[in-house]
């Protein structure tokens, strides 16, 4: 097995750090698949999804980001990584082994939230970087949260170097009781999960105890609420942004393109609204097509900004 991994760079504003995903959608179902059911889509398409799209969303808003993902010589691989170079996504973090390394999901897509069938050729993750000090990124964008010790390790050889670090959560199937949890959310600088995810880490289900819970062991919790926009901790001060009035089409995509935007937000804003609200817009405008593909430019961000005061 060979991997190689080239930086074209020494410098990112934002070093991501995740795995592709190619996107199967299925759209207008007639119901959720179930067994011995044969269901017919209206439509379909493919899409680069999981932390392409992130990658994607910091390009085009013109955040210098590195994206280090793995990558076999397999056709799917093959296909993101011509996607990745026709929307001048930088390649200098990419790794590429000489064997097939594909990974995909089947998405079953409805208006308020889709499902997933996915398959991964390895189940080891790909290999982290080894090497920050030298890539030394003011942001480090970590695609789920983990407690393996490969991923603790990174996130303190980050904290050494006085790199930030965000990280979505990405379903993960514990809660603060776990061992080691409350631990590893203290040293995160900006925690970004979703609804659902922070309801099931805390046990609540009112959004606003999950986040003043979270808030505890984190200084910057920020959470995805869909329809609802966002609402967000930031040293004890309580945010909320609206989500965007727009025609939902495919809500894939739309989490890892939020996150884009708040960590562009964060670097290029401000104060800490303004990102929240970047963030937003990300997130509302990626629903609006396949797989996070209407993502804005930052030319676009001017005509849907609306300002209000933290509450």
């Amino acid at each position: 097995m060979e991997v190689t991994a080239k930086a074209s760079k020494s410098l990112y504003d934002v070093m991501v750090v995740g795995e592709y995903y190619f996107d199967l959608i299925f759209r207008g179902l007639p119901d959720v698949p179930k067994i011995g059911a044969d269901l017919w889509a209206k439509e379909f398409e493919w899409v680069p999804g999981a932390a392409f799209s992130t990658a994607l969303a910091l390009t085009r808003l013109g955040t210098e980001a590195g994206w280090w993902c793995a990558f076999g010589n397999d056709v799917f691989s093959q296909m993101i990584i011509e996607e990745a170079r026709r929307e001048g996504i930088d390649e200098g973090l990419f790794i590429h082994f000489q064997k097939p390394w594909r990974r995909l999901s089947s998405a079953f897509s409805f208006t308020h939230d889709r499902g997933f069938i996915s398959y991964s050729e390895d189940r080891d993750p790909s290999p982290l970087p080894a090497d920050l000090e030298r890539i030394r990124p003011q942001i480090l964008l970590l695609q789920g949260f983990s407690l393996a010790p490969e991923r603790l390790a990174l996130v303190d050889a980050a904290r050494r170097l006085g790199i930030k670090v965000c990280s979505d959560c990405q379903h993960i199937e514990m809660d603060l009781s776990a061992p080691g949890l409350i631990g590893a959310l203290r040293q995160i600088d900006v925690f970004l999960p979703n609804e659902s995810e922070a309801k099931a880490l805390t046990g609540e289900s009112d959004i606003n105890v999950a986040l003043k819970i979270l808030a505890q062991y984190c200084p910057t919790v920020v959470i995805k609420c869909g329809a609802d926009g966002a609402i967000a901790s930031e040293n004890g001060q309580i945010y909320h942004v609206p989500a965007l009035a727009v025609d939902v089409f495919d809500t894939t995509g739309a989490g890892d393109s939020f996150n884009a935007g708040f960590v562009h937000g964060i670097l290029h804003e401000p104060d800490f609204y303004s990102a929240l609200e970047v963030a937003v817009i990300c997130g509302s405008l990626a629903v609006t097509g396949y797989g996070g593909r209407n993502l804005p430019f930052h030319s676009d961000l001017d005509q849907y900004r609306r300002r209000r005061a933290a509450i």
